[in-house]
């Protein structure tokens, strides 16, 4: 299995950072020392991996795993590698949030490790384009849609074997990942503009990425409601 690993450092300026949580400049001087506390220590992280992709009657099989997932059989049914992935914000900032009791200081050092996250994704995908010459792009999430649900990260994680610890990433028994700045997921090649968004119904959602498309579950992956209908799935 190639695994490869990404870590950056993460150095916005004060003022790019004070702009991007929206701070008060008059709370500068009591935002100084956090910020100051996270760029020390800031080091997000990422992991992916090389994995051939094949179908199997009603199952997507990427490397070992299994998933059954309608959605996952309908985009992958011409895909013939995928990029399962974790991107996390490093458990440097994740321990210091935990350190703070001070609610708003936490909520500031967590709001940092967003922003962390988002950078070594941007690299991870930059990466990835370029080291193995991709063109347009798909993510799958475990947990996005209830076909494809939250207990799909166990099979994630064992296709990233150790990888996923070397980053220092954990899975708890609700499959939820520490740091919990951390996204995890399957990327692939496609010609098709897919959005996991697109099937989902939440409203007023803040990481929202395409609008819902109400017909879309039912016209294209044959659903009887979008993001329902799921079947059993790899764990």
């Amino acid at each position: 299995m190639n695994t490869q690993f990404i870590s950056i450092p993460f150095q916005p300026s004060l003022a790019e950072t004070m702009t991007m949580l929206k701070i008060d400049p008059e709370m500068e001087d009591e935002f100084c020392d956090v910020y100051e506390e996270c760029i020390a220590v800031a080091r997000p992280k990422a992991v992916f991996c090389l994995t051939p992709v094949r179908q199997e009657q009603n199952e997507t099989v990427i490397g070992e795993e299994r998933f059954r997932s309608r959605i996952m059989q309908v985009n992958m049914q011409k895909v013939g590698r995928a990029f399962p992935y974790a991107v996390s914000c490093g458990r440097e900032l994740y321990e210091l949030a935990q350190r703070k009791d001070d609610p708003l200081e936490r909520w500031w050092v967590d709001c940092f490790s967003q922003f962390a996250m988002r950078e070594v994704d941007k690299e991870m995908t930059r990466v990835l384009a370029e080291t193995y010459r991709l063109g347009h792009t798909a993510r799958m999430n475990p947990g996005s849609l209830p076909d494809f649900p939250i207990t799909c990260q166990r099979a994630l994680f064992r296709l990233l074997g150790d990888g996923a610890a070397k980053i220092g990433l954990e899975l708890t028994s609700t499959c939820l990942m520490l740091p919990y700045k951390s996204v995890s997921g399957i990327a692939y090649e496609t010609d098709a503009v897919y959005e996991n968004c697109m099937l989902c119904p939440r409203e007023n959602c803040p990481t929202r990425r395409a609008p819902y498309d109400a017909a879309m579950g039912s016209a294209t992956y044959h659903l009887s409601d979008a993001g329902s209908g799921a079947e059993e799935t790899a764990q």
